[in-house]
């Protein structure tokens, strides 16, 4: 019997917004054309969530000074799951505000995808994430590898034997970095990854802005993968639209 494929979703009940959470496993429930297991795992999960959901309580680790809290908790969170399924052989990390729209299935999660060739912040930013962005490009350009900028905000799969060897060696329980970042330019630096285009590939959408044009989004549904948002992407035109394409 083939394997269930393990979805881990990370979630905060204080950083939720609306019903971002029920259309996320929504899309996977109608989308995803694989045997699979839902894993939600974080602080405060909700309970009503579907008996096809395995919940993995984490409570939220301490704020570390210089540190991006909440990369912190994706590694506490992760290591907690692993736990769970000690047989698994690896992992779909994704977030709750990731929403399948049109079917899919392995294949289109494996492929290699990128933002850009090359991420790039301020050395003199103040924002946590940005700053853990820089971080991580130090760490890969002294290791002499690629700095591809992975975080695509769409579902990636992790071998978890690759992700625990990171995160001993780069201490990643108590220094934070950009997972994804460090994990994809790492174990695979001779790879050249598709790079999304939201005006031509079939893959993701973005809505991260208070005034999302209508129509754009309209077509979205219709031909992309994925929709995703932003905190100020999530508008009651996304949620609208969402909830009627899964008759929720």
């Amino acid at each position: 019997m083939k394997e269930r494929v393990l979805i881990v979703i990370p979630y905060l009940a204080s950083a939720a917004q609306g019903r971002e959470l029920e259309y996320a496993l929504a899309g996977w429930r109608r989308h995803f054309k694989e045997p699979f297991q839902l894993v939600l795992t974080g602080e405060g999960l909700p309970a009503n969530m579907g008996e096809d959901v395995v919940l993995v309580e984490s409570r939220r680790v301490d704020a570390v000074p210089g540190q991006y809290r909440q990369h912190l908790d994706y590694v506490s969170c992760l290591r907690k799951v692993r736990e769970r399924f000690p047989d698994s052989e690896g992992f779909i990390f994704v977030a709750d505000d990731c929403y399948a729209v049109n079917d899919f299935d392995m294949a289109d999660v494996l492929f290699f995808k990128m933002l850009e060739p090359e991420f790039n912040c301020s050395p003199s930013t103040t924002n946590k994430w940005r700053q853990d962005k820089l971080k991580t490009k130090r760490a890969l350009r002294e290791a002499g590898l690629p700095v591809r900028n992975y975080t695509t905000h769409i579902p990636m799969w992790f071998d978890w034997e690759k992700w625990l060897k990171l995160v001993e060696e780069y201490d990643m329980d108590h220094e934070s970095y950009v997972i994804e970042d460090l994990y994809f330019n790492t174990y695979y630096a001779g790879r050249v990854p598709f790079r999304l285009n939201r005006e031509l590939d079939n893959l993701k959408y973005g809505v991260y802005t208070n005034r999302p044009p209508v129509e754009e989004l309209q077509a979205a549904f219709k031909k992309k993968i994925w929709i995703t948002n932003s905190p100020d992407g999530w508008r009651p035109e996304l949620e609208s639209m969402l909830k009627q394409h899964y008759d929720l």
